[in-house]
């Protein structure tokens, strides 16, 4: 099923769809607004006075968690610097603006908001995010729409590269971010099926289908007057001697086999040989499926020269493969804000990056502006994992 990508009307500002949050426009289906939508504390939901556990060592009370909590998530949502008055609406204080903006000042110093103008209200520092992302629920919710939607899209791939295609398409556009999603690494994937198709008189197929899923079709120049008879023989070779072997050693083998064959199979089997002899030993670390880049053009919160330079960098396939497997050191999504990156290319912006497992390890993640939704963008990437995963593991059985 092709997934496309619509852009905002035109003389939409840049600030009026949050990065990160679902697309109003979005071409899945037509499922509706709010079955895009992801559980998670980020407006201060949490009436003052009441206590919230904290994992973190805590400097901050709960009023100036709530006064940060508000800060971000209307930053988020519009773009903007956010004044006393709006975060003692959006968190529900019963206090003065007086008394949020001396909480201001404090959160300032202690480096989790930064004022921009003389007379602007604050924004997010890093720090901030990073509060705000360390204090989320590690169990974010994903709408059952949503979640169905990521199954019917992802469960009809009929192969590995279909699937991660699928699957850097959905979390773009789900996203609204430039979505990064790495195949498994090949130096261990192993021959799971060879097929040798006769086509024409003079000319043949050969289909290898690797245990990660990894599809390879191959045509073959057959030698003059080869017979059905001796490419049936050949495909039992090949079933009885390549089949279970890493990719990286199938030229070697088939050569070999090639030199050891009866004077009538000689032929074929080297043509066969000759089809395999580049591409298989590649590793896929390095394949790397990115989309939604267009979403960084019409996005404010990079200056110029630093979406240059983002924009570089995601033509540099083999960097991209590191940095993001580099993130996912377990199976919980990780996210790594603005300075936390090491690549300073990226310290203008968030990475969102969750593993998954066939043979061998992949991952996937999601990049944007510091500014993202990171609730919604975290529960998006978990359910995206687990239902590749699933599929994964589908078309390798």
């Amino acid at each position: 099923m092709a997934v496309t990508e619509r852009h905002p009307p035109r003389g939409a500002s840049a600030a009026s769809t949050a990065p990160g949050r679902p697309r109003p426009d979005l071409d899945i289906r037509d499922v509706p607004d709010d079955a895009v939508k992801v559980s998670v504390p980020v407006s201060g939901d949490t009436p003052a006075g009441e206590s919230t556990p904290l994992p973190l060592d805590d400097d901050l009370d709960d009023r100036k968690r709530l006064v940060l909590r508000a800060i971000v998530s209307e930053h988020v949502a519009h773009g903007e610097p956010v004044g006393s008055k709006r975060v003692v609406q959006v968190a529900r204080l019963e206090v003065s603006a007086a008394t949020v903006r001396n909480e201001m000042a404090a959160l300032e110093r202690l480096g989790y908001i930064t004022q921009p103008h003389t007379s602007a209200g604050r924004v997010p520092t890093d720090k901030g995010y990073r509060r705000f992302v360390d204090e989320l629920r590690a169990d974010a919710a994903v709408a059952g729409p949503q979640r169905e939607l990521v199954q019917e899209l992802l469960g009809s791939a009929t192969d590995m590269e279909d699937l991660l295609a699928r699957t850097s398409s959905v979390l773009s556009q789900l996203t609204r971010l430039v979505s990064l999603v790495i195949a498994p690494a090949g130096e261990t994937a192993r021959l799971k099926l060879v097929e040798l198709v006769g086509l024409t008189p003079g000319s043949a197929l050969l289909l290898l289908v690797a245990d990660t899923g990894r599809v390879e079709k191959r045509s073959i120049e057959l030698p003059p007057q080869t017979t059905e008879a001796q490419l049936e023989r050949v495909r039992g070779v090949l079933g009885e001697h390549v089949r279970g072997r890493r990719l990286g050693d199938v030229h070697a083998a088939i050569a070999a086999i090639a030199d050891e064959a009866p004077a009538d199979l000689r032929d074929v089997l080297r043509a066969v040989a000759d089809a395999t002899a580049s591409g298989l030993a590649d590793d896929t670390i390095h394949h790397v499926f990115v989309g939604g880049q267009a979403s960084l053009a019409g996005d404010a919160s990079f200056e110029r020269e630093h979406l240059s330079r983002l924009l570089e960098l995601l033509e540099e396939r083999a960097t991209l493969a590191r940095l993001v497997a580099d993130a996912t050191a377990d199976d919980e999504p990780t996210v790594r804000i603005g300075e936390e990156n090491e690549v300073e290319d990226l310290r203008s912006a968030s990475l969102v990056a969750q593993r998954y497992r066939l043979v061998t390890a992949g991952s996937l993640g999601v990049l944007g502006p510091t500014r993202m939704d990171y609730g919604s963008v975290l529960g998006t990437v978990r359910a995206v994992v687990e239902q590749l995963q699933e599929s994964l593991d589908d078309l390798s059985s």
